[in-house]
């Protein structure tokens, strides 16, 4: 699984890189704003930077199964409910994301001529980061299905799908809900 550590830590690494982006950019524009030399591309940077921070990071947690979840309904629900529950999840967020992935690739090429602001760079960039977003959570949910099954694909466990940081022992799975065990997951 070579593949996945590398493509994994990437990912992690252009996140960081676009956070740390973001960071530069908004002290930058505050910063020539108080010694009044507004720096005008600043703010357009730091768009495009916070939006790819957003998108990767997203992806990021759903590795880890650390996305927003409601957990009341699983809960109470025997493994098989969960398995039922989360497949319909997933029926309902996969063409989500597809639709997602194609009008954002549509939206990015319609918006690459434009000028994002004063930067001289395209405004595409920015729009490119919802299709190529919804392509990694896609693929992510798929390597969570297929890893841990249907009943964890949404649980909060480091499952070992190849990532950096993710060398948990088999069976510990942190994050259980009262009465399950790590055995409930697969």
């Amino acid at each position: 699984m070579i593949f996945w550590k590398l493509y994994d830590g990437i990912e992690q690494a252009l996140a960081l890189i676009a956070l740390i982006g973001t960071v530069a950019a908004v002290l930058t524009a505050g910063i020539g704003r108080s010694i009044g030399a507004p720096v005008t591309s600043a703010p357009q940077f730091a768009q495009l930077f916070l939006i790819w921070t957003c998108m990767l990071g997203a992806d990021l947690a759903m590795k880890r199964g650390e996305a927003i979840r409601v957990s009341a309904l699983p809960d109470l629900l025997p493994p098989g409910g969960r398995r039922v529950l989360s497949l319909v999840s997933l029926v309902l967020i996969m063409p989500f994301l597809g639709f997602l992935a194609y009008l954002g690739w549509d939206l990015a090429i319609g918006n690459w001529q434009r000028e994002l602001g004063g930067s001289g760079l395209s405004y595409g960039l920015v729009t490119l980061a919802l299709p190529v977003g919804a392509v990694l959570l896609a693929l992510t949910l798929m390597r969570r299905v297929l890893t841990l099954g249907l009943n964890a694909a949404f649980e909060p466990v480091l499952p070992d799908l190849g990532a950096l940081g993710t060398d948990r022992a088999p069976g510990h799975a942190p994050g259980l809900a009262a009465g399950h065990s790590s055995e409930d997951l697969l």
